[in-house]
């Protein structure tokens, strides 16, 4: 009905990360979004147990990216069989230590019954920032002073979209096409992508038309954020 948007980018559907029985009856659903350049955990908490719960609070480890709640939960009592949904925000001025795998987020969740421990995985697209497009000069200055060892490539298969289409789609998800370019056949995109802690990552993508397969090689001076960043350019290339 015409009702504005905040935000096209994509959000992983919601799972669990604590079943009720580690829970003492309650169970948590969550994932995370970014929309108009505020980080979320969205949660849902159902109670399975036979007595309310109450008391909600909620706490995160020291993780690779500093990701901490701005504020304190904001959930009331929950009645037996009753689920709540709620969204935390998030900030990155936490203390920062480096995990293992790097996403990977300790959260310990209290309430009347007793304290409850998850580990979730933060989905990187969620620390792409707003302003992480790169000038064509600056781009290409970079490429070159990165060394060559700090360059990771990655295949992406069943790929079903136009340069022009996973362009459009990769920009709603803050990563932003430099310059594209046809070499002998191959559509070459030159992106760029800024992390929340200010780390840069270049990338260049070689894409034939009518070919399902694309190469996507990433450069960046802190190469060990290549994995979570080629899982979600595909996961994002997937999305509906």
């Amino acid at each position: 009905f015409g009702m504005p948007t905040t935000s096209t980018m994509y959000t992983p559907p919601k799972i669990c990360w604590l079943p009720a029985d580690k829970g003492k009856g309650l169970e948590i659903y969550g994932t995370f979004s970014r929309r108009a350049g505020q980080t979320s955990m969205d949660l849902t908490f159902t109670n399975k147990a036979m007595q309310a719960m109450n008391g909600f609070a909620i706490q995160f480890n020291k993780n690779s990216f500093g990701i901490a709640p701005s504020a304190p939960l904001n959930i009331g009592a929950i009645q037996p069989g009753q689920s709540l949904e709620t969204s935390l925000n998030l900030n990155t001025n936490g203390p920062v230590q480096r995990m293992e795998p790097l996403t990977t987020l300790q959260v310990a969740v209290k309430n009347n019954v007793d304290v409850f421990y998850y580990a979730c995985q933060i989905p990187i697209q969620i620390l792409f920032t707003e302003d992480g497009q790169l000038d064509k000069r600056v781009f290409l200055t970079t490429w070159k002073d990165i060394p060559a060892a700090n360059e990771v490539q990655y295949t992406l298969n069943e790929m079903k979209c136009t340069s022009d289409s996973l362009a459009a789609k990769m920009t709603q998800n803050n990563i932003f096409t430099i310059a594209k370019r046809n070499v002998e056949g191959q559509d070459m995109l030159y992106q760029s992508l800024k992390l929340t802690n200010n780390i840069w990552v270049l990338l260049e993508l070689k894409l034939q038309p009518g070919v399902t397969h694309a190469t996507l090689s990433l450069k960046s001076r802190s190469v060990e954020v290549a994995g979570p960043i080629f899982q979600s350019y595909e996961t994002i290339l997937k999305s509906a």
